[in-house]
Order: C-alpha cells, then sequence, then structure tokens
C-alpha cells in the first residue's frame, strides 16, 4: 500500500512534465497579420469561437492540441483566434469591423458575421480557410475532429501549391 502512495505522486508529475512539454498552437492576431504576410505569403485559419461554446472548448483541447494538426499549421498556416462576441475593433482587408450589440449584454461582432455566416447563419465553431492570397476558400462549421481539420489542411496547401505553380 506504501508503494503505490509513493508512485501516484510520481506518476502525475510525470503526466504533468509530458503534457507540459506538448506543442501548443500559437495564435495570431489581425493586428500582427499584416506584418506576417508581408514577410512571407501563406494560407491563413481563422477559428470563430466564444467563450461559453462548448464545442470550441473541445476542438481547442483536442484538434487544436493534436501533435500533427499543431505542426502542420505551425509550418504552413497562419492562425486565427476570433472570439464572436469580441467587443474591440478589428481591421482585416483595410475594412474596420466592430461589435454590434443584439441586446442588454450581448452582441456579435461584425468580422465573425462576415467570414462565419452560412446559410444565414452564424454557428459556433467554425473554421475558415483562406489561401495565400486572403480568398476565402472554405469553411466548416461545427465542431471538426483531427481527421477532418487534416483532410482539409492537406487540400488547402495541395490547392496552394498548384495555384503557386501557375
Amino acid at each position: 500500500m506504501k508503494k503505490y502512495f509513493w508512485i501516484a505522486p510520481f506518476g502525475l508529475f510525470w503526466l504533468l512534465a509530458v503534457e507540459s512539454q506538448a506543442q501548443t498552437l500559437r495564435w495570431t492576431s489581425f493586428e500582427h497579420l499584416t506584418d506576417s504576410l508581408r514577410k512571407e505569403r501563406r494560407p491563413m485559419l481563422v477559428f470563430i469561437h466564444t467563450d461559453w461554446c462548448t464545442y470550441c472548448k473541445m476542438m481547442e483541447v483536442r484538434t487544436f492540441a493534436n501533435p500533427q494538426v499543431v505542426t502542420k499549421l505551425q509550418e504552413s498556416f497562419y492562425c486565427v483566434r476570433l472570439n464572436a462576441e469580441e467587443s474591440q475593433p478589428i481591421t482585416f482587408l483595410q475594412r474596420t469591423y466592430k461589435f454590434k450589440a443584439t441586446g442588454v449584454k450581448t452582441g456579435v461582432h461584425e468580422l465573425a458575421e462576415v467570414l462565419g455566416t452560412e446559410n444565414g447563419k452564424l454557428r459556433y465553431p467554425t473554421t475558415v480557410f483562406f489561401d495565400q492570397y486572403l480568398q476565402l476558400q472554405g469553411r466548416m462549421v461545427g465542431a471538426i475532429d483531427v481527421k477532418q481539420l487534416e483532410r482539409a489542411i492537406d487540400i488547402l496547401l495541395e490547392n496552394s501549391a498548384e495555384v503557386g505553380n501557375k
């Protein structure tokens, strides 16, 4: 029994050490995006979420924490998180978007609406893909798993390579 008493804390310490070494996705902001694109053109992923969305949190913890996904995105994409309830103005493609109040303590950011609305609705989470020239390539509505995201990344990279070769 005493043996297990000492093993448990060391096991927990080892798990925490392994977890802390895991790669985490580096997100950029819209304000830094212009400078990054001047240095190197890359496709872009925009993750539209809210603080209260369970599926958004699930994607952050599972999909965007997967080592293969992190590696692919870090090497080839600019990744931007967009809180759909952000109250600060955001400038993207030389246009400034603002928060629109829809109630006393509710509202939605115009940029989230512009990028994420599909069939007249904005749902969370929504993942939006742009090519290296900031042309909209598509969006995926709802929580997506690792395999779905990897497939979308591969398709976008293939299409980007074809455009770059023309």
